[in-house]
């Protein structure tokens, strides 16, 4: 009888143990693989973000008047639709004026126009927001002239 007790308890021990080792193969797999998706998600997320950052050219009437663009973006308005174009505007003079903001498709075909009435000081920046209409989605394929 204390072979057998014995017998099972060794059989035990050695079934704990392989659990122990088959648990923590698991775990070290599952973490593997949340490091692979978290990686995959952070490159996806910083994909999506530059397709959306916009380089806008400044036309030289606006640089004449001292405005100079910094960084530029589109995202999604409260409608879910990519129809928010943020521009960051430098004033190297004192202006006061419209700015409109204009979208073309891959044809030079315009779709959505937004206007916006600014004021600056010399040496003043702000962030100027252009609302297009919700059915104005803009892509990375579209071309945006500010002027």
């Amino acid at each position: 009888m204390r072979k057998l007790i014995a017998g099972i308890s060794i059989i035990l021990l050695h079934s704990a143990c392989s659990t122990n080792t088959v648990k923590d193969k698991i775990n070290q797999a599952g973490d593997a693989a949340g490091q692979v998706t978290g990686e995959f998600i952070e490159g996806a997320v910083k994909g999506v973000q530059k397709a959306f950052d916009v380089k806008l050219d400044l036309p030289a009437n606006l640089k004449e008047k001292g405005l100079e663009f910094g960084k530029a973006t589109v995202s999604s308005d409260s409608s879910g639709t990519d129809n928010l174009l943020v521009v960051y505007v430098v004033f190297n003079k004192d202006f006061k004026g419209e700015l409109t903001a204009k979208v073309f498709d891959d044809q030079d075909l315009e779709f959505g126009r937004s206007r916006m009435e600014i004021t600056g000081k010399k040496g003043d920046a702000q962030f100027v927001e252009f609302h297009f209409d919700k059915r104005t989605n803009i892509d990375s394929k579209n071309k945006i002239i500010v002027e």
